[in-house]
């Protein structure tokens, strides 16, 4: 009935901000795949920072071919 919206941000592996404050209803996992901006990237780590609030920060990888379907 209700879906929760996450809000993240996606970082590069440099940790440089790519997009900010997505609403997000499933958070990716470590290894998989994230289709964005036209292009695909490799999930490295999702840090959730609970200090102020709740903060989640996915960082990725661009993947340089296409993934296997």
């Amino acid at each position: 009935m209700f879906k929760t919206k996450y809000k993240v941000s996606i970082l590069n592996s440099q940790w440089q901000p790519l997009e900010r404050n997505l609403k997000l209803s499933v958070i990716p996992r470590k290894d998989e795949y994230l289709y964005f901006l036209k292009r695909y990237y490799s999930v490295l780590n999702v840090v959730h920072n609970i200090t102020n609030g709740h903060e989640i920060l996915i960082i990725v990888e661009e993947e340089t071919k296409q993934p296997n379907k």
